[in-house]
């Protein structure tokens, strides 16, 4: 992995490519872990609901989880709706890597319904917070998947 990090966190709206991006850098490296977001929701954050207090702490528990990875020596590729500056900074000093994956609003309503349907949605009810980090433009070609794979050596 370029720059010596220790994991990577890709953050973003819903449908802007998280998971997508995950998968191709976890068949690109040895030793990688995926944690994603929608899966910790399911089988960990089940107890928690979409508010803004919520999401934060499910992204508490994703540190955590990203915790666990690097303390058994494996690569965490991490995926999240919501960065906070707290969380940020604790990436920082585990040396994980933030990239925010930015696409098109029109791209993003067209494949995520939720937009549309409910509430609590980042990006539409809760507003973003801007962190000033590298960003990563899916414009839903191959473009994008060359621009992950730019990421490994």
């Amino acid at each position: 992995m370029k720059l010596g990090v220790k994991g990577i966190w890709f953050y973003g709206l819903a449908g802007s490519g998280k998971t997508f991006a995950s998968h191709i850098l976890n068949k690109k490296l040895d030793n990688s872990f995926v944690i994603d977001g929608d899966e910790v929701r399911k089988h960990i954050s089940f107890d928690l609901g979409y508010s803004i207090f919520d999401r934060e702490k499910q992204i508490e528990r994703l540190i955590g989880l990203n915790r666990i990875v690097l303390k058994n020596n494996f690569f965490p590729i991490c995926s999240s709706v919501l960065m906070t500056d707290k969380i940020f900074k604790q990436c920082k000093n585990e040396n994980i890597k933030v990239i925010k994956i930015v696409r098109s609003f029109d791209q993003i309503k067209k494949i995520r319904k939720i937009y549309e349907t409910d509430k609590d949605v980042v990006g539409k009810d809760i507003k973003e917070n801007e962190i000033f980090l590298e960003k990563i433009f899916n414009d839903g070609t191959y473009n994008f998947k060359c621009l992950i794979n730019n990421y490994v050596l």
